[in-house]
């Protein structure tokens, strides 16, 4: 039962995460396909050039929701048997493999041909739920790169590179010395954070494959700004 209960709520975390939020607030509230416009993604980036600022952000927070949704309903009920596993005697929490399944159904959507976003707002939303402070340092260092650049692109990849650092940073942190009796989740293991660490890591190089085409043009000299 337990295994079944992972599947479902793993596929539930991908068909939320497949949602067009962009998509669907322009259809909504502009009769547009953000899609026909700007650099003709679904995204929230692409939303806020689109829609302008104000549905822009809904999109944002809605896609940044969509990595975090199933983990709080976990939570809430307090499900705890579908996300924290005893392996061999040592407590895994597996919490961020329903982040990432999130985060795969927005880059490939199944309800439209599996042509979606760059990743990165489903990416922060989960982080955030699963490491608030790590999320806080990578949010202000993206803004901190956007104000100098204008460029959402480098600015998305400044911060998945910091995230990546401070995951692969807080293991040995975290098990080696004293900061874990302050920092250490509750049941969290070192199989935990390892988990964690590779999970952040693969979706950081989906972020960089996405933006292939943005680094392609910050090369040329034709990438757009903000």
């Amino acid at each position: 039962m337990i295994v079944a209960g992972i599947i479902i709520f793993m596929i539930l975390s991908y068909f939320l995460g497949s949602i067009p939020s962009g998509l669907l607030i322009g259809k909504i509230f502009k009769n547009i396909d953000i899609r026909q416009y700007g650099s003709k993604n679904m995204g929230a980036t692409n939303a806020i050039r689109v829609l302008g600022f104000r549905y822009g952000v809904f999109a944002f927070v809605f896609d940044a929701l969509k990595g975090a949704l199933v983990m709080i309903i976990l939570a809430i009920f307090q499900l705890t048997d579908l996300y924290l596993l005893s392996v061999n005697g040592i407590i895994l929490d597996i919490t961020i493999l329903y982040g990432m399944a999130a985060v795969l159904g927005h880059v490939f959507p199944i309800y439209i041909n599996f042509k979606g976003g760059k990743a990165v707002a489903t990416s922060a939303g989960m982080v955030i739920a699963i490491e608030p402070f790590v999320a806080l340092i990578a949010i202000t260092l993206f803004f901190a790169m956007f104000k100098k650049t204008r460029y959402v692109s480098l600015s998305s990849t400044t911060a998945a590179t910091i995230a990546v650092a401070m995951f692969v940073i807080r293991v040995p942190i975290l098990v080696l010395t004293p900061l874990r009796v302050v920092f250490t989740k509750p049941g969290a293991s070192l199989s935990t954070y390892l988990l964690e660490m590779v999970v952040v890591i693969a979706l950081a190089v989906l972020i960089l494959i996405r933006h292939r085409k943005n680094y392609q043009r910050l090369r040329e000299g034709t990438e757009h700004r903000f």
